[in-house]
């Protein structure tokens, strides 16, 4: 877990935020978003450092164990008096609008904007930094990338929108 991937995360979502419309800012509780955002990857910590680092594809053996980290720092920093939105928005980091992402959830799941915001600012952030498997992306390829998630329905046009003007 590296502590200026939490930050520069923490501070998209926050550009992000600005960016959007009056009317969809009331929908986000903006400290909540960001404390979210610094311990979004948490779970990390119980991931071998032979899967967080390992350069190529990971294996589906090794994907579903990445998966679990939005999980297992729910369920560790649920005993540590973190508010319970912060704790949905670190556990649904990785969902999407359509529920494609993970962990499961059921059919009646909201993807609300605030989690939309940190999926995005998450991965904004990855795409952008070097990391063990990919070199780190310019802008208008980290956009690109992002943009085919909204076009599949798995980020909403608005947020990306933000992002974009956020950006300028």
């Amino acid at each position: 877990m590296k502590r200026g991937h939490l930050t520069q995360t923490r501070v998209m979502a926050a550009k992000i935020y600005s960016a959007l419309p009056a009317d969809t800012k009331k929908e986000v509780n903006l400290p909540d978003l960001q404390e979210a955002a610094m311990l979004h990857d948490f779970g990390k910590i119980f991931i071998p450092k032979e899967i967080l680092n390992k350069k190529g594809s990971l294996t589906p053996e090794e994907k579903e164990i990445m998966n679990l980290h939005s999980e297992l720092g729910y369920e560790l920093l649920k005993q540590k008096g973190i508010k319970e939105n912060v704790l949905r928005l670190i556990k649904y980091h990785h969902q999407t609008p359509s529920g494609s992402g993970y962990p499961a959830v059921e059919s009646d799941f909201r993807c609300g904007i605030d989690l939309q915001i940190l999926s995005v600012a998450d991965k904004y952030s990855a795409l952008t930094e070097e990391r063990a498997y990919h070199r780190a992306l310019n802008k208008e390829e980290a956009l690109n990338i992002i943009n085919e998630d909204v076009n599949r329905g798995l980020i909403s046009e608005e947020v990306f929108l933000a992002l974009k003007k956020a950006l300028i």
